[in-house]
């Protein structure tokens, strides 16, 4: 894509298949998550031989396939295919290949950008600060200037010196009071900028801090990103949203328990994604993957290949151990998708699968196995 978000590419996303296929071999991750990778590119033709003895000839490799399927060989979709070919290769060959993605990343525009709305919400809060300072030395001004007016008041039995302190005091109350009405309107118009600033800041953030992945935020740009590909390249990819089942959340007995079994499930997200698709936390429990070059029957297979995954996994919440499993909703992305329908037909899908206690629903198709 046009942006892709390098200063946080140490964050997991994601790829396609699933158990209708031969097992394949697991190739080691190259992601900072140190997490594997075993999958096929969705609906290409791998026009390479089963073997490229050199990475020049696996170079050559990708540009036919490619060719053969009418994929533009933009940086964004030959790094997507190096990833994806590997399927065939040796584990020897893989870790060769795979350590030349993890080079030193150079700061993007966008993260520039970020980092010049972190410089000027710095620089309001110091102002505000600055502020609440002076505000602060005048309070203290105002109490000297009771203690002597007060020891002056004490020390005074005639009428007419009592009359001057009084008209004194009165002269320095207004004087301070209209200077700190000035402040108190800085302080507020600081304020003011400083949270426009931060809001700003938290609108540009991508990452989920609560389990290491993209944040939603960041899949709805990558989604946007995809469909300009898909419009000018025509080719299909695939968007799966995930939860736990019914079955399972009805034995969670309190957020703590929530989280521990969200992140047992992220690991395992994690374990199977490739770094050419976006894996983000969407929000109530919900973990979102963007397939790239994936249609629907390659979604179909990488749901059915996560599902047996986190079925096979066990964890313990106190002394009970409990069995972990999901469902999934798939929304093919097409040239005649639109950016605001993908990610509500995937989450329509979920819905149905949930209900109907299924592996996956496809938008647009029947449902799938139960669990």
């Amino acid at each position: 894509m046009k942006d892709d978000f390098d200063s946080f590419e140490g964050l997991q996303s994601f790829e396609t298949e699933g158990i209708e296929e031969a097992p394949a071999n697991n190739a080691s991750s190259f992601s900072s998550f140190g997490l594997d990778s075993d999958s096929t590119p969705g609906e290409s033709v791998n026009t390479g031989s089963t073997e490229s003895n050199t990475l020049e000839d696996y170079g050559a490799q990708i540009i036919r396939t490619l060719s053969a399927n009418g994929i533009a060989p933009t940086p964004y979709n030959y790094r997507i295919y190096f990833e994806k070919l590997l399927e065939d290769k040796t584990q020897q060959f893989k870790d060769n290949a795979t350590q030349f993605i993890s080079l030193d990343l150079t700061p993007t525009e966008r993260q520039a950008l970020l980092e010049d709305k972190v410089l000027r919400a710095k620089n309001h809060m110091v102002n505000t600060l600055q502020q609440v300072g002076t505000a602060y030395k005048n309070l203290q001004f105002l109490q000297n200037i009771l203690k002597k007016h007060e020891s002056e008041i004490g020390a005074t039995n005639n009428a007419i010196a009592l009359q001057n302190i009084i008209t004194v005091f009165e002269k320095e109350l207004k004087s301070l009071g209209e200077t700190t009405k000035v402040q108190l309107q800085n302080i507020k118009v600081s304020y003011d900028r400083s949270m426009q600033a931060i809001e700003s800041i938290a609108n540009n953030i991508i990452c989920d801090e609560k389990y290491g992945l993209y944040n939603r935020n960041f899949l709805d740009i990558r989604l946007l990103a995809e469909l300009e590909s898909i419009h000018t390249e025509n080719h299909k990819s695939s968007l799966i949203l995930i939860q736990i089942t019914k079955s399972l959340a009805r034995r969670i007995t309190s957020d703590k328990n929530s989280t521990l079994i969200s992140r047992a499930i992220s690991k395992i997200l994690q374990k199977i994604a490739n770094k050419s698709d976006v894996l983000a936390y969407c929000g109530s429990d919900i973990f979102g993957i963007l397939l790239s070059h994936s249609d629907r029957e390659a979604a179909k297979r990488f749901a059915n290949r996560l599902i047996e995954k986190v079925s096979t996994t066990n964890i313990f919440l106190g002394e009970e151990e409990i069995s972990l499993s999901v469902c999934t909703g798939i929304a093919e992305i097409n040239g005649s998708s639109r950016g605001k329908d993908v990610f509500k037909n995937a989450l329509e899908a979920l819905k149905k699968a949930s209900s109907s206690n299924v592996s996956f629903v496809v938008a647009g198709e029947g449902k799938e196995k139960k669990h």
